[in-house]
């Protein structure tokens, strides 16, 4: 049973870095600045090194959503993977928080296990995300465009804007690891391994999934929802990563796509453009409400199951 869980929680984590990539790295993929696969390699490294610095507040937090045994993490694991590969083979970066957590209401409301304080934290945080990032996207790109424009010489605002987005790319990639690898790993340190071992094993996983399958999920954002410019890519990506490490403070598992979603709609606004794709942001917008509710549906469909058999 411990391979099996170790092995699903390993699934779990390089889906989910694959998904989440996309929602940091996709505003800068589409300004055409880095080659994907040199930017993908970095953010795994900055990914890594988040889920280690900076994971821990997660892990603790999803550990507390509910008490699990063997059998019911491992039907969460199994239908949250199901979900997003579903959702990945459609190159969609779906809100991969809320299917965790919608499996797991979906066993934890068969066993009487879950946690509504705990709960209810992690769905305020669902929509608290898109609202801060748009205020953040907003602000950020009226406070900065001034300052821009400032900077006269063409190859010298060049410069500044190539290193921002590398600095800014690698930090939203920090965050990225740190806020997930709570996500699949709070289970692991409720079953008794320690710390150490579950942020490792959940960076390795993350940065995996970052490095294997990350361009499917990269050019859905960057191509199809809205048309940025390097500033305005700049802006997005710092918008989203202050928006995962704000959360991330409290241990808060977020959803990076609700973040990418709110802060370009943030910058669009400030810079007077509009979405590019109203289909693609529709199907964005009701991939929020279809994953939590799938990851419930098949989660508590797999344990009826099992509970029925054995």
């Amino acid at each position: 049973m411990d391979l099996i869980l170790l092995s699903l929680s390993v699934a779990l984590g390089i889906v989910m870095g694959a998904n989440n990539i996309g929602n940091v790295v996709g505003p800068i993929v589409a300004s055409g600045v880095f080659k994907v696969r040199r930017l993908l390699f970095f953010s795994s490294i900055a990914a890594f090194i988040g889920a280690i610095i900076g994971g821990r507040n997660g892990i603790f937090l999803n550990a507390s959503l509910g008490k699990y045994d063997d059998l019911e993490i491992t039907v969460i694991y199994v239908a949250s993977v199901i979900v997003t590969s579903f959702f990945l083979r459609q190159k969609l970066p779906i809100a991969l928080t809320q299917v965790i957590v919608g499996a797991s209401v979906g066993v934890g409301v068969l066993n009487g296990t879950v946690d509504p304080r705990s709960l209810l934290f992690v769905v305020v945080g669902w929509f608290l995300t898109p609202v801060v990032a748009f205020g953040f996207g907003y602000l950020t790109y009226a406070v900065l465009a001034p300052l821009l424009r400032g900077v006269k010489n063409l190859f010298v605002r060049g410069i500044i804007l190539k290193i921002a987005l590398w600095f800014f790319a690698l930090y939203g990639s920090f965050s990225l690891g740190a806020n997930d690898v709570g996500k699949f790993a709070g289970f692991l340190y409720r079953r008794g391994y320690s710390l150490w071992e579950i942020l490792v094993l959940g960076g390795l996983a993350i940065s995996f999934g970052i490095l294997s399958f990350g361009n499917r999920t990269v050019y859905t954002v960057a191509r199809e929802l809205m048309a940025l410019d390097d500033f305005s890519s700049l802006v997005c990506v710092l918008s989203v990563s202050m928006t995962v490490s704000f959360f991330s403070t409290f241990g808060l598992p977020i959803s990076s796509s609700h973040a990418v979603f709110g802060s370009m709609m943030g910058v669009g606004i400030s810079r007077g453009v509009r979405v590019r794709n109203d289909k693609v942001a529709r199907k964005i917008l009701f991939s929020w409400l279809e994953a939590p509710l799938l990851g419930g549906l098949i989660s508590s469909s797999l344990f009826s199951i099992f509970r029925f058999l054995w």
